[in-house]
């Protein structure tokens, strides 16, 4: 049986780029014993954080003005700050590199950031917010193009929505509120994420456990649910798993789901016995862990997070199979 440990693993959070940089903010604000690096071309957004946890890339070529949106410069800029970046990464079990994909720094630098991770043994995770959907389709394609590139070089890629309520879409939120909103989505996921992999938990996974789950195929994406009241915790799990996002990834066929519940100081061994059932429902022949964080700063709130992957090896395992002697 596992022992109780709060002790977070070895865990770098990198926000990369403006965007990313915020977003690494939010999640220190509930993290901070937690180590945290920011890194832009914007010398102007770096002021805001504390200098001995900024860097400042491509300043040559950009004045310390940002990269006007193009990826070409973001990744320069790292590539030539590579020996810096490498000794600020140093010795992390676990890089999150946070960023919004529809920006040149985040696009182009956070890629090399996770490359360079993964490159020096740590588990390289990037977590990349995605355009809202009425931006143009030139930075819808920028985005697309970089998921694409630091999935080659990182060893698991978590897209984060650009999620709006239904509220604001029908016209009754104002856009500061909407994005507001859509912020506040993002950060939550994003901190569940880095929680979810840093903190082992009450019930632990262990440091080989996860990184199997997250590397071993081709990809992981995740899922974030909450629920109050009778049924929270079921509720909470079958939001996450229900995901219209996660809908494209026909979840029922992963091969690996990894499960955190996270709760307050009443979360009771039956409620997580009756809610860590329905995964059964969701990836029916999934091997799944278990991991039950408790929080004190939850009150009646649960949290479920959850990791799946495994979906191309199924495919993989379909094509191979040898042909049936017994058919006609």
């Amino acid at each position: 049986m596992a022992t109780e440990t709060n002790t977070p693993r070895n865990t770098l959070v990198v926000g990369v780029g403006t965007v990313g940089c915020r977003l690494a903010a939010r999640i220190r604000e509930h993290n901070d014993e937690l180590r945290f690096l920011f890194i832009d071309t914007d010398k102007y957004t770096l002021s805001v954080y504390r200098p001995a946890d900024v860097l400042l890339i491509g300043e040559q070529e950009t004045n310390g003005r940002g990269t006007g949106k193009r990826p070409d410069i973001g990744s320069r800029a790292a590539e030539q700050a590579e020996e810096q970046i490498k000794k600020l990464l140093a010795d992390a079990e676990i890089v999150v590199v946070t960023a919004s994909f529809g920006g040149g720094t985040g696009a182009g630098a956070a890629p090399v950031v996770a490359k360079l991770a993964r490159d020096l043994g740590s588990l390289s995770i990037v977590a990349a917010i995605d355009p809202f959907a009425f931006e143009s389709s030139v930075k819808v394609q920028q985005a697309y193009e970089a998921l694409q590139h630091a999935g080659d070089l990182s060893e698991a890629v978590v897209r984060i929505p650009c999620m709006l309520p239904p509220s604001a879409a029908a016209g009754e939120m104002s856009f500061k509120d909407a994005f507001a909103n859509a912020e506040e989505y993002a950060a939550r996921a994003a901190s569940s994420l880095v929680r979810m992999v840093a903190n082992p938990g009450t019930m632990q996974v262990d440091f080989g456990d996860l990184r199997r789950v997250i590397s071993e195929h081709d990809g992981a994406v995740i899922g974030i649910g909450c629920a109050k009241g009778e049924n929270r915790v079921e509720s909470a799990i079958r939001q996450a798993c229900n995901s219209s996002f996660l809908d494209v990834y026909r979840i029922h066929t992963a091969t690996n789901v990894l499960l955190q519940v996270s709760g307050g100081e009443d979360l009771t061994l039956a409620e997580v016995d009756d809610g860590a059932r329905s995964v059964g429902g969701i990836a029916a022949d999934g091997d799944y862990l278990l991991s039950i964080d408790v929080r004190p700063d939850l009150e009646d709130e649960v949290i479920a997070t959850v990791l799946l992957s495994g979906f191309s090896a199924r495919k993989r395992e379909s094509k191979e199979a040898p042909p049936d002697e017994n058919a006609t």
